[in-house]
């Protein structure tokens, strides 16, 4: 049985800016004397929006459970479908009451935008920066022989598709168009979970490496690596398309993204296991520098690039991810705005310290660049002498 009753006016004061208001008709869905919960297949609810200019849309249903405060609770319900100013899709496990939360604001928020600003400005020049290293290490015949060069160039490149996927995509002209947005969401998650395996590639590279074993598995190690990192990521996107018919990936606000269930099995729990095995390989070589310091044999010479390496491998492995889980709370803006500047200037990081920092780059680009100006024409420069003598036979 289905009945729908007009809009009530509930409201809910979140902030002074802010209210947060059922903005839809209550559509009350159930079969008489029978509780109906864990549905194989949700229930889709679809709800014309009454405030075209409300955002944040939630759905909810009215939450009667014995022995708590009756509420609208969020649990079992997600939004599988957003059209801005005309309606909202909602997909829930349960038949109960039915309706659509959205916040509606009595001025501009304007917190967004330096936020976004500063994520544009260095999502730019992260682009640069790493199109730049692609160019250096692929044009240069020294460095393209180099096994850690080759993984550098696989980072760069799909570090380099996420930020540009982030400046072009990202953009309203993007987000009203479904299908755009859920392509734009999509490849955004495949291109960032391929950016972290080439990480976690970087770093057990390092630490084979250190340990002097690499030689054992440099044969197959670029092909393994390949196929594990661009084909993992792709799998679990796929995965997440074909869960719940591509409803999984949503416009939230202004940015196409994952909806919440989907955020934390697709993405979030990966990248907590690529940190925590990123940082186990920093640990790990850490460990083996110190051991080799501590050796006669060990060249004092070599002390400050790998120190330079460990500060590289830190900025790239982990602190930028850290400052990700602890985005929450009063003081999710401030770690949101370190995560922004942290993430989006990573190319500016990965040039400095893999282009100007290690020492076989700048060896391979100094003598490049004294080539170049040792091939322009020298104008030749008069003495005062000769100008005296020039003055004297005029």
């Amino acid at each position: 049985m289905i009945e729908s009753w007009s809009q009530q006016k509930v409201t809910q004061n979140s902030s002074t800016k802010v209210n947060t208001m059922i903005n839809s008709n209550i559509i009350a869905a159930n079969i008489p004397n029978i509780k109906v919960t864990n549905l194989d297949e949700p229930v889709n609810i679809s709800f014309n929006l009454r405030d075209q200019n409300a955002t944040n849309p939630q759905c909810v249903f009215w939450d009667e459970s014995p022995g708590q405060i009756p509420k609208w609770s969020t649990k079992g319900c997600n939004v599988s479908k957003y059209e801005p100013r005309q309606k909202a899709l909602c997909s829930c496990d349960h038949l109960t009451s039915f309706a659509l939360l959205m916040n509606v604001y009595q001025k501009p928020v304007v917190n967004i935008h330096p936020l976004s600003i500063t994520s544009y400005i260095g999502c730019g020049i992260s682009f640069v920066c790493l199109i730049l290293t692609i160019i250096i290490h692929v044009c240069c015949k020294n460095l393209r022989k180099l096994m850690a060069s080759k993984i550098l160039v696989n980072l760069c490149v799909s570090l380099a598709i996420t930020n540009l996927i982030f400046l072009v995509g990202m953009q309203p002209y993007a987000s009203k168009i479904t299908d755009a947005c859920k392509a734009v969401a999509a490849l955004l998650h495949y291109f960032l979970m391929t950016s972290l395996m080439w990480m976690a590639v970087e770093a057990l590279h390092v630490f084979l490496a250190a340990v002097d074993v690499f030689r054992t598995f440099e044969s197959h190690f670029l092909l393994t690596s390949s196929i594990v990192a661009w084909g993992v990521p792709g799998v679990i996107v796929i995965i997440t398309l074909v869960i719940n018919d591509t409803n999984n990936y949503v416009r939230i606000e202004q940015v196409c993204w994952l909806t919440k269930g989907p955020f934390y099995a697709a993405f979030l729990a990966p990248v907590a296991i690529i940190l925590l095995f990123n940082l186990t390989m920093l640990f790990l070589v850490i460990l083996r520098l110190i051991s080799m310091q501590r050796d006669k044999h060990f060249p004092h010479e070599t002390r400050k690039p790998r120190i330079l390496g460990i500060v590289g491998l830190i900025s790239m492995f982990g602190l930028s991810w850290v400052l990700a889980f602890l985005a929450f709370g009063e003081a999710a803006q401030v770690f949101q705005l370190l995560l922004a500047i942290f993430n989006t200037l990573q190319g500016m990081f990965i040039f400095i310290f893999y282009c100007i920092c290690k020492k076989d780059a700048r060896d391979v680009i100094c003598p490049c660049l004294r080539k170049e100006n040792a091939r322009r024409p020298v104008e030749p420069i008069q003495t005062s002498e000769n100008s005296r003598t020039a003055e004297t036979n005029t």
